[in-house]
């Protein structure tokens, strides 16, 4: 088991699951008192969050030139990983309406701005168990029209 960690070190996220199964196995197998198999600190790289060179040059600003326009708004909290997360805010409750001329907007009342959505894994700080917790949030990732219900 020792020879194996030592492998897995370089890996943090592979690492981290190994360690995970280990201690559960220990949970599950020890009637005895249990023992610590993995240590209670997980390193995570700095700029782990980053997007790749160029990644983000592939869509450019797609935010504006979608019918369904969006602006990105911050979530922050400070006992999460990651800290910080961008989410979209549509810009209008209607689309842009693709036949009018480009130098001004108009809105198409048939067509409706609803944000898309993407559930993400989170790990929040939970102060008594000195520890992370993981769970699932969703986010909003962009925009989309889509035509109006019709009552």
């Amino acid at each position: 088991i020792a020879k194996t960690i030592e492998l897995l070190k370089n890996d943090t996220f592979l690492s981290f699951t190994v360690c995970t199964v280990f201690f559960l196995m220990e949970v599950t197998l020890s009637k005895a008192s249990p023992q610590t198999v993995c240590g209670n600190t997980l390193k995570i790289p700095r700029g782990y969050h980053r997007a790749q060179p160029g990644l983000q040059n592939r869509n450019g600003d797609i935010h504006n030139r979608s019918l369904s326009a969006w602006t990105w708004t911050i979530n922050h909290e400070e006992n999460r990983i990651p800290k910080t997360i961008t989410e979209a805010v549509c810009s209008f409750t209607y689309c842009i309406n693709p036949k009018t001329n480009p130098d001004q907007i108009e809105l198409d009342e048939k067509l409706i701005s609803v944000p898309i959505h993407q559930t993400v894994l989170v790990l929040n700080l939970v102060k008594p168990l000195n520890g992370y917790q993981a769970s699932f949030i969703s986010i909003s990732v962009g925009c989309i029209c889509v035509k109006r219900r019709i009552s």
